[in-house]
């Protein structure tokens, strides 16, 4: 029993075929791929089009203005975050409030927040309560304020909130039924201080 081999002869034209295929395949690799990503060079503009000059940060991803453009996330509207967006000079803090309404009266618990600033939240109450959340810019007129939300017969309510603007940001909750109740308001974050205003 003998072993064959069986040998193939390639020919210099058809190596130089090949060849020349891996070599054209490489450089179109390496302009369309390679360049953008690791030195943020976009000759043909698809690097861009693919997001890979914003891993080398090249000159194309300065160009981006990402605090501009936002990105759909569900049901939210989302600004695409940056440094500037993250970062806060704001001290951290946290803080629990208690406050009790006798019937049929209201009061308002707030935060002394720069823009951008933000916190999360969470807040129970023992009845059901009458609860809104707002802001009011620095220097606005007595009752001018901005609504973000209200509702009715709350028992509970929990949350994450970003100053739109300089001033005070909070709540006002107020007991529309006939036996005292009271609300323990839990927040931590970005902002100044969390009080109750004088009345």
């Amino acid at each position: 029993m003998t072993n064959s081999e069986t040998t193939y002869a390639v020919s210099a034209k058809a190596l130089i075929k090949v060849s020349g295929a891996a070599f054209v395949a490489a450089g179109v690799i390496l302009i369309l791929f390679v360049l953008p990503a690791e030195r943020g060079i976009d000759i043909t503009g698809v690097g861009k089009f693919l997001g890979l000059t914003q891993m080398a940060g090249g000159e194309d991803a300065a160009d981006d203005t990402p605090d501009a453009t936002i990105v759909a996330e569900g049901a939210y509207v989302v600004p695409v975050q940056t440094k500037a967006s993250i970062v806060k000079s704001t001290p951290m803090r946290s803080d629990e409030i208690q406050i009790t309404l006798a019937p049929h009266k209201g009061t308002e618990i707030k935060a002394h927040m720069k823009s951008g600033d933000h916190f999360i939240y969470s807040w129970t109450s023992t009845a059901p309560v009458k609860a809104d959340m707002h802001g009011e810019k620095i220097g606005a007129p007595d009752g001018e304020f901005t609504q973000y939300w209200k509702e009715k017969g709350l028992s509970k309510d929990q949350g994450a909130f970003t100053a739109p603007f300089d001033g005070k940001h909070g709540w006002y909750f107020r007991n529309q039924g006939e036996t005292p109740l009271t609300v323990i308001v839990k927040t931590s974050g970005f902002y100044q201080d969390m009080f109750e205003p004088k009345s």
